[in-house]
C-alpha cells in the first residue's frame, strides 16, 4: 500500500531514535520497496544501515535496486561484505549484475565467490557485456523448449524454470538452440496438453545480438511493437530475453543522457552527490564554449578596421540578434534530429531524408527571418539616431538595414546546414548526438553567424 513519504520518514526515525527495532520493522513491512527507496536520499549512513538491516534480504535487494545511481553507489560502500552478498543474492541476474559492475573488481569477485555456482556463473556472463548493450541489460531467465515438445511439457518445464523476471511468453528453439517461434503464456492455458507447439507457436521472434547498443533495442522493440525480444549471440544462439522493465529503464535513460547533453553537461553528474564534482562536469562544457565566444570577438576585433567607429557601433548593435536567431535556429533543427535517431526515425544513412525535410524548412524560413530582421532595423535605426545623432551618424541607414537582413537570411541557411550535418558527423563518429543539440551548436552558429554577417556588411552597408 503506497504511503505518504513525509509521514513515514517521521515513524522511522521516531523509531530509530527511540531504538525501537521491532516498531521500525513493523513500519518497514508495511511500506512499499519503492517508497522506501525514495526516503534514502534524506537518510542519515547510520539510518540507512538500521533501515536496510530490519528489511528482509528480498525486499532490501529490492531497495537498493530502486536507488538513484548516486544513493546505491554510498549505500554499498557502507554496507559489509556479508551483507551485500545476501543483498546481490536475492536479485536478479540483471539487477545484481547491475550492482557489482559498480563495484571494484577484487569485491565483485569476493561475492561472486561466495555465491552458488550457478548464479555466479550468471551473473559473471552478464558481467561481460559493456551495460549499454543488449547483453548488458538481458536476463539470462529465459525458458526455451524444442519445437517437437507439447503444451503439457511447456508447463512442466515453466515449473521447474521459476524465472525471477515475468514470463508472458516461452521460446521455440530448434537443435541448435536458435529461436525459431514464441508462443503466449495464454495459447497454452488455451490448448489441450497434448497440443504440440509447433502448430500453436509464433515465427520469427524479434532478435537481438548481445552486443546491439541499448537504444537500437528500444528501436527495434517499438518498431514491432512487442513486449520482449531475444538475445542471441554471434551464432544466433538464445542466451537471454530483455523485458518491458528494462525496456523502460532503457528508454527513461536515453531520454535523461540526450536532456543532459543537450543542456551541455554530462548525465554521469547525477553519479555524485558532490557539488565540486558535478561543477567540474558542466565547467568542461561552459569553458570550451567560452572559448568559441572569444573566436567571435576575434572576428569583430577583426572586422573593425574595415569600417568608420559610426558604422561599426551601429552593425555592432544587431550582433546578438544574428546570433541568437542563427543558434536557436540551429538547435530546433539538431533536436529534431537527435529526437530522430532516438525514435528510430533517422538512420545514419538517412541524411537525405532529414536534408530534404529540414533543409527545405530552413529555405522558407531563411528569407521570412531575413525581411523581418530587414523591417525592424529599418524602423529602429531612425529611433536609435534620433536618441544618440553623433555616435550614429549614419549617412545610408538602409544599406545597414539590407545588411542585416542579408546577414539573417543567410545565418539561417547556414545554421541550418549545421544543425543537419553535425549531428549525422557525430553519430558517424560513434559520438552521442545530444551533444550538437546544445551549446556547441550555439557557440559554433554564433562564430560563423557574425562572420557572413560582417562579410555582407563590407559589401553593402560601406
Amino acid at each position: 500500500m503506497k504511503q505518504d513519504g513525509e509521514k513515514l520518514l517521521d515513524r522511522m526515525r521516531e523509531a530509530i531514535s527511540a531504538d525501537d527495532a521491532p516498531t521500525l520493522q513493523a513500519e518497514l513491512s508495511a511500506a512499499h520497496a519503492a517508497d522506501i527507496a525514495d526516503m534514502f536520499e534524506e537518510l542519515s549512513d547510520d539510518e540507512r544501515s538500521q533501515v536496510l538491516f530490519a528489511l528482509p534480504p528480498h525486499t532490501a535487494a529490492e531497495v537498493v535496486v530502486m536507488l538513484d545511481e548516486a544513493v546505491r553507489g554510498e549505500v554499498v560502500d557502507e554496507l559489509d561484505r556479508q551483507a551485500l552478498t545476501e543483498i546481490v543474492s536475492e536479485l536478479a541476474p540483471d539487477d545484481a549484475a547491475d550492482v557489482l559492475g559498480e563495484l571494484p573488481d577484487e569485491e565483485s569477485d569476493e561475492i561472486l565467490e561466495k555465491m552458488p555456482d550457478e548464479q555466479s556463473d550468471q551473473i559473471e556472463e552478464l558481467l561481460k557485456y559493456d551495460e549499454e548493450t543488449a547483453g548488458g541489460i538481458m536476463t539470462p531467465d529465459v525458458v526455451a523448449i524444442p519445437e517437437s515438445a507439447t503444451v503439457g511439457d511447456s508447463v512442466e518445464e515453466i515449473r521447474d524454470a521459476t524465472p525471477d523476471e515475468d514470463l508472458h511468453e516461452i521460446y521455440i528453439v530448434d537443435t541448435d538452440y536458435r529461436p525459431v517461434g514464441t508462443v503466449p503464456l495464454r495459447r497454452l492455458v488455451t490448448n489441450p496438453p497434448s497440443t504440440k507447439l509447433a502448430a500453436i507457436c509464433e515465427r520469427d521472434p524479434v532478435t537481438v545480438f548481445a552486443g546491439d547498443d541499448q537504444e537500437t533495442v528500444v528501436q527495434i522493440i517499438r518498431k514491432y511493437d512487442v513486449i520482449s525480444a531475444a538475445v542471441v549471440d554471434e551464432h544466433e544462439r538464445l542466451i537471454g530475453r530483455i523485458t518491458h522493465d528494462d525496456l523502460l529503464d532503457v528508454a527513461d535513460e536515453e531520454a535523461e543522457e540526450d536532456l543532459f547533453r543537450a543542456a551541455g553537461t554530462d548525465p554521469s553528474e547525477l553519479d555524485t552527490h558532490s557539488v565540486f564534482r558535478a561543477g567540474w562536469i558542466r565547467l568542461t562544457w561552459l569553458l570550451p564554449c567560452m572559448l568559441g565566444m572569444m573566436v567571435t570577438a576575434t572576428v569583430l576585433a577583426l572586422s573593425k578596421r574595415e569600417f568608420d567607429v559610426a558604422l561599426f557601433a551601429a552593425l555592432s548593435l544587431f550582433v546578438p540578434m544574428i546570433g541568437a536567431m542563427g543558434g536557436n535556429s540551429g538547435i530546433q533543427i539538431s533536436t529534431v534530429i537527435v529526437r530522430g535517431f532516438a525514435t528510430g526515425e533517422y538512420a545514419s544513412t538517412r541524411l537525405w531524408r532529414a536534408v530534404r525535410r529540414e533543409g527545405r524548412i530552413a529555405l522558407l524560413l531563411a528569407p521570412v527571418c531575413g525581411l523581418a530582421a530587414w523591417g525592424l532595423v529599418s524602423l529602429g535605426l531612425p529611433l536609435f539616431q534620433r536618441f544618440d545623432v553623433e555616435s550614429l551618424g549614419l549617412t545610408n541607414p538602409s544599406r545597414l538595414a539590407l545588411a542585416v537582413g542579408f546577414a539573417m537570411t543567410s545565418a539561417i541557411l547556414s545554421a541550418g546546414f549545421l544543425g543537419i550535418a553535425l549531428p549525422f558527423t557525430f553519430r558517424r563518429l560513434g559520438v552521442d548526438p545530444a551533444i550538437a543539440s546544445g551549446p556547441l551548436v550555439t557557440t559554433l552558429n554564433d562564430v560563423v553567424s557574425v562572420a557572413i554577417y560582417m562579410t555582407i556588411a563590407m559589401a553593402i552597408a560601406q
